[in-house]
């Protein structure tokens, strides 16, 4: 129960990054105009630290997968072209060596190729099972204003206006957000951000609107009040506030877990370029003897809302998705693929 509920944890510090206005600067904003993104490129890379003592992983599998894992290096490029085409590009970098990938997604199919293979993985989409994506946005417009202004403010939190920075080449000059999370402070900004929420009878109601929206989406005729998202509210939180002892019990919640951010805007409030550490040094009781996590990610947007285009990948033979391993195996170099290498050393 308790990685599960690590899990949601995580989660919370993540959403909570922004709100009400820091010197004049409007943060909400930031949130919103994630949403109104139509294309863009960008570039992430992603570092992943984990401390364990050997001697204390009984599971010899998991010891393997933390072997694996540890010290893993993550870089893709993303060019997004709009909502329904996007491509990516990349490696990950592992002691054994580098995996290169490809993926590229559109409406009718999803292609990707991993570490060179001779034929990729190609996923048929079917238009029938896709939700409208016009649709996905005006659901996106109606919500997000509303929940976006009740998020609280995290205790550490301060802006920098009229900073210069460079992006791909772009001279930039707008606001610098730096924040920081501890995960002693999540039960309170969790619980006041439900507080906020169900205080906001308007926020309720377009809550309630864009649920039964969704369920209309899925053929379900369910329909929901903002009297009963309320109510909602309210369990969740006599149930929050019932395992929280136990949560802090477990660790989860220890200040030694944080999370650390740099975001750069633009002067319209477009992301740019950032840097974020997630360190978590007390973890829960059942972790399998993994001790700690170190994850560092940075990344850069430029092309905002400019013309983009996706990169296909360039195959003419494909596997289905329901290939057997042995078949997707026998479309790796066996003699020069780190990934042919790493499968095999798992069975």
């Amino acid at each position: 129960m308790f990685k599960k509920l690590f899990l949601v944890i995580v989660a919370s510090i993540l959403l909570m990054t922004a709100c009400d206005s820091v010197k004049g600067v409007n943060l909400n904003q930031m949130i919103l105009n994630n949403q109104k993104v139509q294309s863009s490129q960008s570039y992430t890379t992603a570092t992943l630290n984990l401390s364990y003592k050997a001697a204390n992983v009984k599971d010899k599998q998991f010891l393997k997968l933390l072997n694996l894992l540890n010290n893993m290096k993550f870089e893709v490029q993303t060019n997004m072209q709009n909502a329904n085409t996007v491509s990516l590009g990349g490696f990950v970098q592992l002691k054994q060596g580098k995996i290169p990938f490809q993926l590229y997604s559109d409406k009718t199919q999803m292609v990707l190729l991993l570490d060179n293979a001779s034929k990729a993985i190609r996923i048929p989409v079917q238009q029938g099972d896709a939700p409208n994506q016009q649709m996905v946005q005006s659901i996106q417009a109606k919500l997000l204003p509303s929940i976006v202004k009740d998020l609280p403010n995290p205790n550490h939190i301060n802006v920098q206006t009229n900073v210069h920075y460079t992006v791909h080449g772009e001279k930039i000059t707008g606001h610098k957000v730096h924040a920081e999370i501890y995960a002693d402070e999540v039960p309170g900004l969790l619980l006041k951000f439900l507080d906020n929420l169900a205080n906001d009878q308007n926020g309720l109601q377009q809550a309630a609107t864009v649920v039964n929206e969704l369920n209309k989406m899925t053929g379900d005729s369910t329909v929901f009040t903002a009297a009963q998202l309320k109510q909602f509210i309210q369990q969740f939180k006599d149930q929050f506030n019932q395992e929280l002892p136990d949560m802090k019990k477990s660790g989860a919640f220890d200040r030694s877990n944080f999370l650390k951010t740099d975001i750069l805007l633009d002067k319209n409030f477009n992301e740019r370029k950032s840097f974020t550490e997630i360190t978590l040094r007390k973890l829960p009781t059942d972790n399998g003897g993994l001790e700690g996590i170190s994850l560092k990610v940075t990344s850069e947007v430029w092309n905002v809302n400019k013309k983009v285009t996706a990169k296909k990948v360039n195959r003419t033979k494909f596997l289905s998705p329901d290939a057997s391993d042995n078949e997707f195996l026998s479309t790796l170099d066996k003699n020069h693929s780190v990934l042919y290498r790493i499968i095999k050393s798992f069975q």
